[in-house]
């Protein structure tokens, strides 16, 4: 019996001692059921309005450079020279770039000659102060012309040939319906239109330019008449002359028969003269 009891009593000693485990246990569940609702919160929390983290703001666009400016540009102005040159002087043109050499101004504008050619030339531009008249209609607007010779080679042929003038900076007259002519030596007498080469004018240069396929010859440049009025158009006519007297009969007399006043055949004339009028009464 009392064996009996003594098991019971390490049975219940046993539970006793176990009895906290359940507890842990049941502890540990409700710490977890804490945590769980705690997330939750946090999750009912943001969805009922509480702000995500923002997404990050995306770079801006970066604009590549235009193809057209910047070292393009640079390329194009080494590969052109602009040089000033003096009327009468030799001035040297490199091979294989363009060249725009321009002259000393005008009253209106100056000379410019573009040549780009594969080998090298000389050029040499002369001023005539005494040109051939204009075409029919037109002025000559600097009133005189330019003559261009090239040396060192042929003058047809090259990469690019041109003749300019531009408007000085400040000038009033306006030069877009000018033309550029060259003398026909055969007929002494300068062409204009399209038999000279093709004519353009370059609103942003003020300037007229003229392709043609050989620069050697004398270009001048002419504007309409009615366009050309101020500008160095043609002089005004001359004052008519005053109108003659009428002849008297003293004149008719001396100049018919070359008797002057106060000679004796004039003193006879006269005679003669009364007495035709006195028999005409």
């Amino acid at each position: 019996m009392k064996v009996t009891y003594s098991i019971l009593f390490a049975l219940q000693a046993i539970s006793v001692i176990a009895a906290p485990a359940p507890k842990k246990a049941v502890a540990e569940e409700v710490a977890s059921a804490v945590v769980t609702a705690t997330g939750a919160v946090a999750t009912a929390t943001g969805a009922a309005g509480v702000a995500a983290p923002a997404a990050p703001t995306a770079p801006a666009a970066v604009t590549p450079p235009a193809t057209g400016g910047g070292a393009a540009e640079e390329e194009k102005d080494e590969n052109e020279i602009e040089q000033e040159a003096q009327f009468g002087a030799v001035v040297n043109v490199g091979a294989n770039i363009k060249t725009d050499t321009l002259f000393p101004p005008g009253k209106v504008g100056r000379f410019e000659v573009e040549i780009q050619n594969n080998r090298p030339r000389l050029l040499r531009v002369s001023e005539n102060k005494t040109p051939a008249p204009a075409p029919p209609g037109f002025t000559n607007l600097e009133g005189v012309s330019w003559r261009v010779e090239i040396g060192g080679g042929g003058s047809r042929g090259f990469q690019l040939a041109k003749i300019d003038y531009i408007a000085n900076a400040g000038a009033t007259t306006d030069i877009s319906k000018g033309q550029i002519g060259r003398l026909c030596r055969e007929t002494n007498s300068f062409v204009i239109g399209e038999g000279v080469g093709e004519l353009e004018f370059e609103v942003e240069e003020n300037e007229l330019t003229v392709k043609v396929d050989n620069l050697v010859g004398e270009w001048a440049v002419f504007l309409p008449v009615a366009a050309g009025a101020g500008a160095g158009a043609a002089a005004p006519a001359a004052p008519a002359s005053p109108a003659a007297a009428p002849l008297t009969q003293e004149a008719a007399l001396e100049g018919l028969t070359g008797c002057e006043a106060g000679t004796l055949c004039r003193n006879v004339l006269d005679l003669l003269l009364a007495d035709a009028k006195a028999a005409a009464k």
